[in-house]
């Protein structure tokens, strides 16, 4: 299954408190887990976006990893995660809905 992850940091959060928590992610090996459990893995950032946005596009058959990525940062980002599918668009043109 896919799993869309977006997270806006919250307000008053400044870059060193999400610096500091991303290096925590790393020394805990948590970026290691999430490779373990996806077969894809992206995180992309909103450039210019203030506050900051990033989000996560993984591919995975276990849920445990997005809830991973939420319990680790949703102190210092409000997290929306969402399951999707890919859609080519000429499905959507043709109105059929994926499922």
């Amino acid at each position: 299954m896919w799993f869309w992850v977006m997270a806006q940091a919250k307000e008053g959060v400044g870059q060193e408190a999400v610096t500091a928590k991303r290096k925590q992610w790393v020394l805990q090996g948590k970026d290691q887990q999430v490779r373990k459990l996806c077969r894809t893995a992206q995180r992309y950032v909103v450039v210019g976006s203030a506050p900051t946005q990033v989000f996560w596009l993984l591919d995975a058959d276990d849920p445990s990893v997005v809830q991973l990525i939420t319990e680790h940062f949703g102190e210092l980002w409000t997290i929306d995660t969402h399951g999707v599918v890919p859609q080519p668009i000429a499905e959507a043109v043709g109105g059929k809905t994926p499922g």
